[in-house]
């Protein structure tokens, strides 16, 4: 759980940083795309943290598709970001 928590540590310190990036300024053409790439991406961020709250949570019971679920959600969302480990 430490080693997991740790990748969400870096995880939040890499949409932290898109974050920045995506609202300074812009043209504005680019402003609406820029937002809505960075609410995606905010939205993936927040389905691995409640993932990651469940399995922390979680008895003994149904922690395999926990995992699952978590790891999924963490693809998605290094996918949204562009994030190339």
């Amino acid at each position: 759980m430490t080693k997991t928590a740790e990748i969400l540590r870096e995880g939040k310190g890499r949409l932290d940083r898109l974050s920045t990036v995506l609202r300074a300024s812009a043209p504005e053409f680019s402003v609406l795309q820029r937002r809505r790439r960075l609410k995606r991406a905010e939205a993936r961020y927040a389905d691995v943290s409640r993932h990651f709250e469940q399995l922390r949570g979680a008895g003994t019971e149904g922690i395999a598709d926990l995992k699952v679920a978590l790891e999924k959600a963490w693809a998605a969302f290094t996918a949204e970001i562009g994030w190339k480990a």
